[in-house]
């Protein structure tokens, strides 16, 4: 468990959502702790360990690995990391992206996107929203008809898990009237980022450029926040890799995902501590 100064801490510096405690304890159910420089996330025999240190001390990385194994002893491991620090061999499967970044503040807009921010302008209203039907409804149509995998599908499924514990998450709606076309989830939890977590549009009420102004909105509120930057999250393909570009985000930090498969301790060597 996390005490109050290890919190302030991690939001002091935390530039990825998967800092974050209260997101990850809420999709994961796993509990937060910190080890030296590094988050790690623990539920039951399985150890989440985030390989982004804190501050600029990563020269530990492999200690702070270890030491969180020793402690809490799990059969697997998933980690996140900007490189590996294990062999090849003890991994069972590898993912890589990029996480975006967008500098703040945002000097200009492209030409092509101010203009369908306009055109989204004169249809839609935007507001604060409070997550209720009408956004489970779009989450639940985005889950149907996209290919996902099951740990996406969990993620998408434990949002409003997350909102409700999060005092930081914001909800930003856009509407046609009072339908819901799309809306965006950030939060604003760290001293210096803005995280944009999700946005879901209307497969129903098609209104070009919902998107662009939800993000619009939600840049003008980060930057008021006193943000200088948001991670935008990772690339995932080519689609959002293009709307996240077309707005100057750019890549920033390497990411590697990895699932280890921990041998369980010798039947022998436990009896001999017995």
């Amino acid at each position: 468990m996390l005490s109050t100064e290890e919190r302030l801490f991690i939001y002091r510096h935390a530039y990825l959502p998967e800092h974050l405690p209260d997101y990850v304890e809420a999709i994961s159910g796993a509990r937060a702790h910190l080890r030296g420089n590094y988050m790690c996330f623990v539920r039951k025999n399985h150890l989440i360990f985030n390989g982004y240190p804190l501050n600029d001390n990563a020269a530990d990385v492999a200690q702070a690995y270890k030491a969180a194994c020793d402690l809490f002893k799990p059969a697997t491991v998933a980690i996140l990391a900007p490189q590996l620090w294990l062999s090849a061999e003890s991994l069972e499967q590898q993912d890589s992206d990029h996480f975006y970044q967008l500098a703040l503040p945002l000097t200009a807009i492209d030409s092509q996107v101010a203009y369908m921010v306009r055109r989204a302008e004169r249809e839609l209203s935007l507001r604060p929203g409070v997550f209720g039907r009408d956004h489970k409804r779009l989450i639940k149509d985005f889950i149907k008809i996209h290919d996902l995998k099951e740990a996406q599908i969990h993620i998408y499924k434990h949002i409003q898990h997350y909102l409700k514990r999060s005092s930081s998450a914001r909800v930003l709606e856009a509407r046609k009237d009072e339908r819901l076309v799309a809306f965006t989830i950030l939060d604003l939890g760290s001293a210096n980022y803005a995280f944009y977590l999700f946005n879901f549009r209307s497969r129903k009420i098609n209104v070009p450029g919902a998107s662009d102004l939800l993000f619009k909105e939600m840049v003008e509120l980060a930057h008021a926040e006193g943000k200088k930057a948001i991670n935008l999250g990772l690339g995932i393909h080519p689609g959002i890799r293009r709307f996240k570009e077309k707005w100057g985000g750019v890549p920033f930090l390497p990411y590697i995902a990895a699932i280890v498969h921990r041998k369980p301790m010798d039947l022998g060597k436990l009896a001999d501590k017995l």
